[in-house]
């Protein structure tokens, strides 16, 4: 079963990344995307097979996924290529895996949930740094409460972004910030503001739309999720222009300059700046009591984890198919998925 699955959206940094971690395990999938040139290209290079097609052509997509048992699709934003990619797996009984961050990616996934079953197919989106670590520490710390009502989730230390993941925080400008509160999904227009303590100094943290707020309601039925990034570089002049010209941040054209610039940036961080980096994950659990609980993860480089988690569930769905529908990382595998994963630990504090 090693080469009976493909990862599309190869031949970007992601894409990269996860398409050495499968050569080294010694798996053998497709290497697929749009433009043909650059997927022989690096198919070539890896010594893997190849196709090229769109996602906005049903029968080519379909036909491509017609003999494989599992896609792995690193074709961001997801937003353009999740709907279509996901019918063509329950048409064809593919299993569907993406490393997308998005929530209503993740909200779509479940809305086709009940036709995966049916088609014995399981969606699994968020297998990268977006969510595996947050979806399993989430997990792991609201089981220790009794009738956990509210998670935060602090991610401190991310690094540096690709130009996929740029492009998608572009899409989210002047959105607001996207939270779940008595169990739905809301936006708040203000601001959100905490400080959290990191290595024993406090960092100020700001609010953000992070997959966590749909995921974490599946996986722990907490009805109230926040997620806080540190409110610096970037993300912070991002929520800068979100609130002083968050209409103007809306608009199509200037998302469409801001993607232009993004594609003159390096396409990810080097390999040296990915060793030397490290994410922390607080997660915080109140019980209906009132008793808080906190749990810290600690793991590897996002982009680094992702080419691990992504591969490792991949393989995981090709061995065994014993939860069909829409899944997310804790749910499919349970917290001791983290086991499984260079670099994490968890630490209750």
């Amino acid at each position: 079963m090693s080469d009976n699955w493909m990862i599309y959206g190869a031949t970007g940094y992601t894409g990269r990344l996860i398409a050495e971690e499968a050569k080294a395990r010694g798996l053998k999938p497709t290497l697929a995307g749009r433009n043909a040139e650059k997927v022989k290209a690096i198919a070539e290079e890896f010594g893997l097979p190849w196709a090229a097609f769109s996602v906005g052509d049903k029968h080519a997509v379909e036909a491509a996924l017609q003999d494989k048992a599992l896609v792995l699709s690193v074709a961001g934003p997801f937003s353009a290529t999740a709907d279509q990619m996901t019918d063509a797996c329950i048409a064809t009984g593919t299993h569907y895996l993406d490393v997308t961050g998005e929530i209503a990616v993740f909200e779509l996934a479940a809305s086709k949930s009940d036709k995966a079953e049916k088609a014995g197919v399981t969606l699994l989106p968020g297998v990268g740094f977006d969510v595996v670590p947050s979806d399993c520490i989430a997990a792991h710390t609201a089981k220790r409460a009794a009738n956990p009502t509210d998670l935060t989730l602090a991610i401190f230390g991310l690094g540096g972004a690709s130009r996929g993941t740029a492009k998608t925080g572009v899409e989210s400008l002047g959105t607001g910030t996207s939270i779940r509160r008595g169990g739905q999904i809301s936006k708040t227009s203000k601001p959100m503001f905490r400080s959290f303590e990191f290595d024993g100094e406090n960092h100020e943290f700001i609010g953000v739309s992070w997959g966590d707020v749909s995921t974490a309601y599946h996986s722990t039925g907490i009805d109230n999720i926040d997620v806080y990034f540190p409110n610096a570089g970037p993300i912070k002049s991002m929520a800068k222009m979100s609130k002083n010209f968050g209409w103007l941040m809306r608009r199509k054209f200037v998302q469409n300059f801001l993607k232009k610039k993004i594609d003159e940036m390096p396409a990810g961080p080097t390999a040296e700046q990915r060793a030397q980096a490290g994410t922390q994950i607080l997660a915080e659990v109140t019980d209906k009591d009132g008793t808080i609980y906190r749990s810290m993860l600690s793991c590897p480089n996002g982009y680094s984890l992702t080419a691990d988690s992504a591969v490792t569930c991949a393989e995981k769905i090709l061995a065994t198919n014993e939860k069909p529908g829409f899944q997310t990382p804790s749910r499919a595998f349970g917290v001791e998925l983290l086991k499984d994963l260079k670099g994490c630990s968890i630490k209750d504090l």
